[in-house]
């Protein structure tokens, strides 16, 4: 994805984040395509929190799913960790992150 000079960009997705967003409905894809979007300009807005123990694992929150995303603040990238539905990530996924 490419983002506007001066704000961030996606540069990676992991496998597993891509296949949960294929097999979400088109309504959802959109809905967080667009806060994809929203994140390249400012990775720190809407609901967005640091993950406890991490150093650069933060989760943003749109409605029951959660994108855990890495910050590379040098390069200004972003990476897509993980997508998935708030029941479904559990400690142990977020541990291997």
């Amino acid at each position: 994805m490419i983002s506007p000079a001066g704000s961030w960009r996606i540069s990676k997705v992991a496998n597993n984040a891509r296949r949960t967003l294929d097999a979400l409905s088109l309504q959802t894809q959109e809905r967080i395509l667009l806060a994809l979007e929203k994140l390249q300009v400012d990775p720190f807005a809407g609901d967005v929190k640091k993950v406890m123990g991490k150093e650069d694992l933060y989760r943003l929150r749109i409605e029951s799913l959660r994108i855990y995303f890495r910050l590379d603040r040098s390069s200004r990238s972003i990476e897509i960790a993980l997508i998935d539905k708030r029941g479904q990530i559990k400690d142990k996924a977020i541990e291997r992150l």
